[in-house]
């Protein structure tokens, strides 16, 4: 055992701690407590000039009062608490003052570590008591809560009262949530004037504008149809819209002043026009707005790109952001990134409706128009 004053470092207090112990013995004080390169450093003493000048440390009986005070359980009218001459003369010590803090930050950090591994043992356990049921571990819910999806939606959309195989109730699970999910008028994209694409930044709007364009081409063509961008600070429209609309063989224009899209109606009033919002998503919102008071709804179909693989909050931000009165999903970037049962969750929670499913690697023959049987295959296939 050292007597007199040294240093102890460790990766954290609690071991720190414990070393203090260990070397300088249980009545030893603290004289300091820093974070040095990631590890706690500690300064402590057993010396008589030392403990006499700092109060010495809790011991184990007085640090449980502070479980029996957090319960109720601790009788704090003869503490020293409620002493003010005790308090009094503690305050006219800054280095007691300075040990209180100590103490204040060693129980926060301790206990703070306590409720992380806690939280860590709890994550996914639940507790019944329908002892009844030998199996209850292995139920459907909690076979498809493993899958990833939430409770909010197993609990609407699954019947939990059947009686069937695990893999039929996880068939009609996923029906139940296609139906949900899937867009019930894919057909806005053929029938509206206005295909307004928008997203977040690298979410593959201008992709997605060209393979709408080539699904109008396929059914409508070519002369049914002008390439448009707008929220981009250029005078004319980006290389890659360029080259989509060679490869397609359809006019493109930027030249629709304000969102004002007067003037190429005029110019091809039987036209489609599908527009790249290829600014910010907040910038694509004014022009959707302005859009859909001045031509209305039924004439705009608004067409909301996610990158699938796109976590949960992502989705909640993005749908949050958007201003559409009737947005489509498309699903971009498929043959990158899975989509995952968390963010099936997360769009049927927020009522999204999914209309197109896209992948990056080709633009003609590459968009699927969901519906209820292509959604419920996919999670059937994945899942």
């Amino acid at each position: 055992m050292i007597n007199g004053t040294t240093v102890i470092r460790a990766k954290d207090t609690a071991t720190a701690m414990e070393k203090v112990v260990q070397e300088l013995g249980e009545d030893c004080v603290i004289l300091s407590t820093k974070k040095i390169n990631g590890q706690v450093s500690i300064t402590a003493s057993n010396s008589k000039k030392a403990k006499s000048s700092v109060k010495k440390r809790y011991d184990k009986k007085k640090f449980a009062n502070i479980y029996k005070l957090n319960s109720g359980k601790l009788d704090i009218k003869n503490n020293i608490l409620n002493n003010p001459q005790t308090k009094s003369n503690l305050n006219k010590s800054p280095t007691s003052n300075i040990l209180k803090d100590q103490y204040k930050d060693f129980i926060k950090e301790e206990m703070s570590n306590l409720l992380d591994k806690i939280d860590k043992k709890l994550e996914n356990l639940y507790i019944t008591d329908d002892f009844k049921k030998s199996n209850y571990s292995f139920s459907n819910f909690l076979k498809l809560k493993q899958l990833g999806f939430s409770n909010n939606i197993l609990e609407k959309f699954l019947d939990q009262n059947s009686n069937d195989s695990f893999e039929d109730t996880r068939v009609n699970f996923f029906r139940q949530l296609s139906e949900n999910l899937s867009s019930p008028f894919p057909e806005r994209i053929f029938n509206s004037k206005l295909i307004l694409v928008t997203g977040t930044s690298g979410s593959g709007k201008t992709t997605m504008s060209a393979k709408i364009s080539s699904a109008i081409v396929d059914k409508l063509g070519r002369n049914n149809i002008v390439l448009a961008e707008l929220c981009r600070n250029s005078k004319s429209a980006s290389e890659d819209l360029k080259s989509f609309a060679r490869l397609l063989n359809v006019p493109i224009t930027n030249q629709l002043k304000n969102g004002d899209l007067s003037d190429t109606m005029i110019l091809n009033d039987e036209a489609k026009i599908v527009v790249d919002l290829a600014g910010d998503i907040e910038t694509g919102n004014k022009v959707i707005e302005s859009l859909e008071e001045r031509h209305g709804d039924n004439n705009i179909c608004s067409i909301l790109c996610l990158q699938s693989g796109s976590s949960a909050e992502m989705i909640e931000n993005t749908w949050k952001k958007i201003k559409a009165q009737r947005p489509i999903i498309a699903l971009t970037k498929s043959d990158e990134c899975n989509l995952s049962s968390v963010a099936l969750s997360k769009l049927a929670e927020l009522q999204g409706k999914i209309g197109l499913v896209s992948g990056t690697r080709s633009i003609v023959d590459s968009l699927l128009f969901t519906n209820t049987d292509i959604l419920a295959k996919y999670m059937k296939e994945n899942f």
